[in-house]
């Protein structure tokens, strides 16, 4: 069955519906690849910068985040967490390359042990393990994190030369994450911004 064109409005609004029930990786990963979101719609939400990908926020509330996140080639993130939460990624142009990290072990395993957050950050002899990178385009599953899988990089792969542009959805809410310098071993927490807004949402945006 082919994939039926919702407005970001409308995928809003089943997101919305999703809350009544156990909001589940399966449940929404299945709603996500049923739609395709309608290119008029996007527009306002698709905005690059030269020298990062950018975070455009659509919505929040209090089960979920949804953004675009809007790449130019060569573009890409660091190694990060994602507090334990859930969260989807679907290609909407060009192509993503997604790496994911088993944790291994690190010389703080105390800072694991803390309410609200995956951990504190602050190892500086951090194993991670990379697993093969899968390629992710238009029509591809869509991307998961999970409460096992959290530790992944993102970025347009080498060989894609047009800008890409990806729709994430995480639950529960975020604003900051672990990130990892995978050759020193070192671990940090990082506060997270975004780049453009929709009016009304309090969140921090990008200097």
């Amino acid at each position: 069955m082919s994939a039926r064109s919702v407005s970001v409005e409308d995928l809003v609004e089943l997101l919305r519906s999703a809350e009544g029930a156990p909001i589940t990786s399966d449940r929404i990963a299945g709603l996500l690849q049923d739609v395709e979101i309608d290119e008029g719609s996007l527009r306002p939400f698709v905005r690059y910068a030269d020298d990062h990908y950018t975070r455009n926020l659509i919505h929040r509330d209090r089960w979920f985040d949804v953004m675009t996140l809007c790449w130019k080639p060569g573009q890409g993130t660091p190694v990060h967490t994602h507090n334990g939460q859930l969260g989807w990624a679907k290609v909407l142009r060009g192509a993503i390359e997604c790496t994911e990290y088993a944790w291994l072990g690190c010389d703080r395993p105390e800072n694991q042990d803390v309410a609200g957050l995956d951990c504190l950050a602050g190892g500086a002899q951090v194993k991670l393990d990379a697993h093969e990178p899968a390629i992710c385009v238009p029509g591809s599953p869509v991307n998961r994190v999970t409460r096992r899988v959290t530790i992944h990089s993102l970025g347009v792969p080498r060989d894609c030369t047009e800008p890409s542009v990806s729709l994430h959805v995480y639950s529960l809410p975020f604003d900051s994450c672990v990130t990892f310098d995978v050759a020193r071993g070192a671990c940090w927490r990082r506060n997270l911004s975004f780049d453009s807004k929709r009016d009304g949402y309090d969140v921090p945006l990008r200097p």
